[in-house]
């Protein structure tokens, strides 16, 4: 029997149920008693569905992963397991879980870095027995429960508040402060309110013609 096998594919071949050897791109023939198994090894990106896991604080959060990987080891692809990507992400997302429990809800937003190391050192070694070369992890969101969202958005508005209403009595200080020196300078200085009063008696009179 002849078989072929694009650039992005291996073959596995068995023969009365023992593993025989790895085929590579091109054309290949063996006998009817030899089973190829056609193995895709391109690199493949793809997210696991999301989780809901406690923080140390008890809090609930919900986290999406995004995995880069290949297959490296066709032949242990093939036979490690009856489903290598479902064994992975069981894998990540039990490593992700002990990841996220260590933390406080405040602080796994900005630890998504951290966590996606952690949970890559944690898996990489046991996707490499199933066959994969899990490349990297990444985490795409993390969502807090609706509570935490609309808390989070009070406190942005408070704050923006509290700035304006700063600014404002920055504003209000520095026009009480002017007039406090105009005062004092008057006070110093009599001929100025009579000069002031001139120069507005001037205005009037130019404008009223």
């Amino acid at each position: 029997m002849k078989h072929t096998l694009m650039p992005w594919e291996r073959g596995v071949v068995f023969r009365h149920g023992k593993f025989i050897e790895v085929l590579g791109p091109g054309r290949h023939r063996r006998s009817f008693r030899h089973r190829v198994h056609h193995v895709d090894v391109r690199p493949r990106s793809h997210t696991p569905g999301w989780q809901d896991i406690p923080t140390a604080d008890g809090v609930l959060i919900r986290i999406t992963l995004v995995l880069h990987w290949a297959i490296d080891d066709p032949a242990r692809y093939v036979q490690a397991t009856a489903a290598p990507e479902v064994e992975l992400h069981l894998l990540v997302q039990v490593a992700l879980r002990a990841a996220v429990l260590t933390r406080a809800h405040d602080e796994v937003d900005r630890s998504r870095d951290t966590i996606a190391t952690e949970v890559h050192s944690t898996v990489r070694d046991r996707a490499t027995a199933l066959g994969i070369d899990l490349r990297e992890v990444a985490v795409r969101d993390v969502v807090m429960p609706p509570e935490l969202r609309k808390a989070a958005l009070s406190e942005l508005l408070a704050r923006s508040e509290a700035r304006a209403a700063l600014e404002r009595a920055r504003g209000e200080t520095a026009a009480l402060r002017s007039l406090l020196n105009a005062a004092r300078l008057a006070e110093d200085h009599p001929a100025l309110l009579q000069l002031r009063a001139l120069q507005t008696a001037n205005t009037v009179v130019v404008e009223n013609r």
